[in-house]
């Protein structure tokens, strides 16, 4: 079953695209470890709900600084020294993040990490852009994510029972060790090509161009959409469910990662079928319904702190962003001129480190200053308000009429090392 699964959702795709998936399966695998601890880690400086927030909105501010460097740098640079890099960075930070000293040293580390990802997440959604066409763009996205939420699955029970075993530093160790394996195989199987051979001397568009194309309506609505994915993503998974359910639910940091799993499970189980979704019917179509459904499970949070309620409510999240989560890059790739992919994704993620960077500290402050039960409704309403916006968007998704098809421009994963 696991080999069928893959191979249908792998049918079509460049190996390139596969390659790059399995990659981030395990840098993600790496990086999730430390989610269930984070904030308890935070906490160990005596710091408040805020303060554990600051250490996960952190990383954003790493990304956020770089995402636009990122995003030019991988219309010019190789692919395989950007992931590389992106990589080694991350494994540092993780080991010095172990053995930090204090609070305001953990933050900066933090941020190293962030640096790093940004070189490595923005090289690799640009390559995938490049290499696929807009028709199979959901499913591209849809299998490069259950890849990354396969590794979020696993990663946090791992993290969870490791530092039960050895301590909250412990995870830190592990996700430095995950790092440099990713290092090693980005080098040996990520093109050294950013392009394919008849684009690589195309004129790259100036940065004015750029900013014309990004402050397009459609465009907007797709960024304040990226946006809303991961500030619930780091505001609700990474921040307020753990600390809800550790210091009112009571519960340990292995039932903590169990409840973090499955959302990460739930994720994982509809992504496939999410990016076919979204080639088959639209990326709106999918999208607006799955804002409703966030918006529901974020207020069902607030009904009680107890492991079962949890559970369900984490899960239904997770399946609900699972929809939700392909339509933005996808929408991306549909908008997008080849020749500005890599700075228009950098600015695209740009939006999406904002909501990482402000989504821990904004809910984190709701819940010291009103309560656990007001920051999730207030994140339920932020899902309500971006599904209204979004009724008067159209969708991007423009279909090639019936003829000969064209072919793509793939950049060939065999002639990597030549």
């Amino acid at each position: 079953m696991p080999l069928r699964w893959m191979r249908g959702a792998t049918s079509g795709l460049p190996g390139q695209v596969r390659l790059l998936s399995i990659t981030s399966l395990v840098i993600m695998l790496g990086s999730s470890i430390i989610s269930p601890v984070l904030p308890l880690y935070a906490r160990e400086f005596g710091v408040s709900y805020g303060g554990a927030g600051l250490l996960v909105s952190s990383f954003a501010a790493g990304r956020l600084a770089f995402d636009y460097a990122g995003g030019a740098l991988a219309d010019r640079w190789s692919p395989r020294a950007l992931t590389t890099a992106g990589a080694l960075i991350t494994a540092l930070s993780a080991f010095l993040c172990a053995g930090a000293t204090s609070f305001s040293w953990l933050v900066v580390y933090r941020v190293i990490e962030g640096i790093g990802s940004a070189f490595y997440v923005i090289t690799i959604m640009a390559l995938f852009a490049r290499s696929v066409g807009a028709e199979q763009m959901g499913k591209a996205m849809g299998f490069y994510q259950s890849m990354v939420l396969l590794g979020v699955s696993f990663g946090p029970t791992i993290g969870g029972v490791v530092a039960e075993l050895w301590g909250l530093r412990a995870p830190f160790y592990a996700m430095a060790l995950f790092g440099l394996v990713v290092a090693a195989l980005s080098w040996g199987l990520v093109t050294r090509e950013a392009y394919p051979p008849h684009e690589r001397h195309a004129v790259r568009p100036p940065l004015s161009a750029v900013a014309r194309h990004v402050a397009g309506r459609s465009f907007v609505y797709v960024l304040l959409l990226t946006f809303l994915v991961f500030a619930l993503r780091a505001g609700m998974r990474s921040n307020l469910i753990p600390l809800f359910g550790g210091e009112r639910g009571g519960l340990s940091e292995s039932a903590i990662g169990l409840v973090l799993s499955a959302s990460a499970f739930a994720n994982f189980a509809v992504l496939w079928h999410a990016g076919a979704l979204l080639d088959r019917r639209g990326r709106q179509r999918v999208a607006l319904p799955t804002l409703a459904a966030t918006a529901l499970f974020c207020f069902g949070f607030a009904g009680s702190a107890g492991f079962a309620n949890l559970l369900l409510m984490s899960a239904g999240l997770g399946a609900a962003l699972g929809y939700l989560a392909p339509a933005p890059a996808a929408m991306v790739a549909d908008l997008t001129p080849r020749e500005m992919l890599g700075a228009v994704i950098g600015v695209y993620r740009m939006a999406g480190d904002v909501g990482l960077l402000l989504g821990p500290v904004a809910l984190g402050a709701l819940a010291s200053s009103y309560g656990f039960e007001v920051a999730f409704v207030v994140a339920g309403l932020c899902a309500v308000a971006t599904l209204a916006l979004g009724l008067a968007i159209p969708e991007t998704l423009r279909r090639e009429a019936p003829g000969p098809a064209p072919t793509p421009a793939v950049i060939d994963p065999v002639r990597r090392a030549r």
